[in-house]
């Protein structure tokens, strides 16, 4: 799994979601790098990260893995953050270690079984169906649909949904970009990641956009509810709050973490 290390100071894990990769933290990592270490990883199958071995990216194995990156780096313990999917992979890896996180922050968490994904999506996971539109739908997810939801737009930016892209252009990336949606099925998988919400220990919050239309404003309050040591705050943004409105979002992790 390729990770970069950025900054000194304690040492926090960024998670990015599906299909992003870590240069979605960038505008947040400049400024977390005067306070903290960024460990800032692709996730296995997206970025430059390479699939798992049997290509599923269930959040738990996923767990799995980074727990094999903070053995690999000698940390200790780390704060966590997680966006969008990477929240479900941050809930099963604070679940799963607990005594390796410090601190949790799960941004945009899709993480009920009441989840529905875009309609694009749910096609592309369809047998055959998904085979036959995916070269035909995908630069419009590219071109059109990620883009719209993003609302700070600069060269910068630019850049970094260029980064998402990249592992997916070609016959043999839209391949790699079903078999990710492919992942198995969503009520199943999130209905395992709600249930671990009560066993968290860790002091978390959860941040959400006000005017995120993928993910409920329900789901952050639910999951602020159910998690024993939470708080949830809301954001005038959309869905990706790394991108939308950085230096906001920094200066919450920056207090949350150097807070008693």
């Amino acid at each position: 799994m390729k990770f970069q290390l950025r900054g000194k100071g304690p040492a926090v894990l960024l998670l990015h979601g599906i299909p992003t990769c870590g240069r979605l933290w960038d505008p947040v990592v400049e400024i977390l790098r005067h306070h903290f270490t960024c460990v800032i990883v692709d996730l296995p199958g997206m970025g430059e990260s390479a699939a798992l071995a049997d290509r599923s990216p269930d959040p738990s194995q996923y767990a799995n893995e980074i727990e094999c990156l903070r053995r690999e780096l000698s940390i200790p313990v780390w704060h966590v953050v997680g966006h969008d999917a990477g929240s479900a992979i941050a809930v099963h890896y604070s679940a799963g270690f607990p005594d390796c996180v410090k601190k949790l922050v799960l941004c945009s968490p899709p993480i009920f079984p009441e989840l529905r994904p875009p309609l694009v999506f749910r096609l592309l996971r369809a047998p055959l169906v998904g085979d036959i539109l995916a070269p035909l739908v995908m630069p419009m997810i590219w071109r059109i649909g990620l883009p719209a939801s993003v609302e700070r737009r600069d060269e910068q930016t630019n850049e970094i949904l260029a980064a998402f892209r990249r592992p997916f252009v070609g016959a043999g990336g839209t391949s790699r970009f079903v078999q990710l949606l492919r992942w198995g099925d969503p009520v199943q998988v999130l209905s395992r990641t709600a249930g671990l919400l009560p066993t968290i220990g860790a002091p978390t919050l959860v941040i959400h956009g006000r005017h995120d239309h993928t993910i409920p404003v329900s789901f952050a309050t639910r999951a602020a509810a159910l998690i024993p040591n939470a708080n949830v705050l809301l954001l005038d943004s959309g869905h990706f709050l790394p991108l939308n409105c950085p230096v906001i979002l920094s200066h919450h992790l920056v207090r949350f973490f150097e807070g008693a």
